[in-house]
């Protein structure tokens, strides 16, 4: 076959061969494509030797040549390895880099790269941009100063009094044992607006059309939740009900969110089947805390042990975008322009090389509580393998049985409506 032909690589060999590439630095690839000048040794000879060796031996293999450089002593095992492999190690002495790939690959990735050794052009980096120049905007005039109408207090997210939306959700179904997500948002709303402990400040809210109070709510189990199990004297003491008209009362339909996020993480679970509601003319599903789970620490903050890149904010995101722009040297909008796998995967990228991000995400702790780490858990944001397989297969099953059902109400609405015409 043609050189010419051989070069070019089917889509998801390409791709499999790209995605081993990513896990070397630019000039770990750069010592490979020129690896014959460098040491003496070819490519194919060089993945061969690592394909030969243990694993354990490739992860000695980087303290093994800088010894030999620096003339250290070894141990009995990293002079073993010395004398099995005496040219080789030698050799690589002149290019300490290359041995540095060795602890980072499997052996079937050796075995994908090895084959492709007869192209050692594959495998060099792609070229650098270069930043785009930057243009000097031309000078405006300040305009005089006009006077400006001080601004309305912006309204705050709620979370900060009196109580957290998962922690709440947790309080009820202890209480209740057994609950709907409606039914919890209820109580939820109640509990929120008894919170403002001034009876006529509470009114005037009410009445504003703040916070909302459904007439069916439990108000015994509410109340009891208020005063045992969620207000605190030090909340009491704390919360500055002045600014409780500006609090942000979330919506039911981000509220039904929690009730998923909790079932995907082994919280809660569902108890029997869904049941109609003649009188709101919906389904419902009741849930439970899964046993063990009542003092599980993701219910502090759900979304963050799930979805870690969803839990710092739309700031902190656009902050980590620009970042990811830069390393890039791209504007945003070039970056933006990219596609979407693409965006996700340089996003990863920046959180993978900066430890202040790590810290801001508080990847530690999230692989810590999934007994990962912190690489595991960014690889499973990157291929976003969140449910569990079980999990997702339920969920698709039942999804399909909704379809049917929701089918049937249509047709019988239109089954009635042509009788009637």
């Amino acid at each position: 076959m043609p050189p010419e032909r051989r070069r070019k690589l089917r889509p998801e060999e390409a791709a499999a061969f790209e995605r081993i590439l990513e896990q070397l630095t630019r000039e770990e690839r750069e010592a490979l494509a020129n690896i014959y000048d460098l040491t003496g040794i070819r490519l194919e000879e060089f993945f061969n030797t690592l394909a030969r060796m243990s694993s354990r031996e490739r992860e000695l293999l980087p303290t093994v040549v800088r010894k030999s450089i620096t003339l250290e002593p070894m141990t009995d095992e990293e002079r073993s390895l010395l004398y099995d492999y005496t040219e080789f190690i030698e050799r690589l002495k002149a290019a300490p880099v290359l041995a540095d790939i060795a602890p980072k690959l499997t052996p079937a990735q050796i075995t994908i790269l090895a084959a492709y050794a007869h192209m050692p052009e594959l495998f060099k980096p792609p070229p650098e941009k270069k930043p785009p120049e930057e243009k000097k905007p031309p000078e405006k005039k300040k305009p005089p100063e006009e006077w400006k109408p001080p601004e309305k207090p912006k309204r705050v997210w709620r979370s900060w009094a009196p109580f957290k939306t998962g922690e709440f959700i947790r309080a009820y179904l202890m209480a209740k044992g057994e609950a709907t997500p409606y039914e919890t948002y209820r109580a939820f709303v109640y509990v929120l607006t008894q919170a403002i402990t001034d009876e006529s400040f509470r009114k005037e809210v009410e009445e504003a059309g703040a916070v909302r109070v459904d007439g069916t709510i439990d108000r015994k189990l509410a109340e009891d939740i208020i005063h045992k199990r969620i207000i605190k004297a030090a909340w009491e003491e704390e919360l500055p009900t002045i600014a409780l008209p500006f609090v942000h009362k979330s919506s039911y339909n981000n509220f039904r969110r929690y009730f998923y996020i909790l079932e995907t993480l082994g919280l809660i679970e569902r108890v029997g089947s869904r049941e109609w509601d003649a009188r709101r003319a919906f389904f419902k599903q009741k849930y439970r805390i899964v046993k063990g789970k009542e003092d599980d620490k993701a219910w502090e903050a759900p979304q963050l042990y799930l979805y870690p890149l969803t839990w710092i904010g739309k700031r902190r995101y656009e902050t980590l975008l620009d970042d990811t722009a830069r390393r890039l040297n791209l504007d945003l909008e070039e970056f933006l322009e990219l596609p979407y796998e693409e965006r996700k995967r340089e996003i990863i990228r920046t959180i993978e090389k900066s430890p202040e991000w790590q810290k801001k995400l508080k990847l530690k702790e999230v692989a810590d509580y999934w007994g990962i780490t912190v690489t595991g858990l960014l690889r499973r944001m990157r291929w976003e393998t969140y449910q569990p397989l079980e999990l997702l297969r339920e969920r698709a099953e039942r999804a399909e049985k909704i379809g049917v059902e929701k089918s049937g109400v249509l047709r019988g609405k239109i089954e009635r409506r042509r009788r009637r015409t």
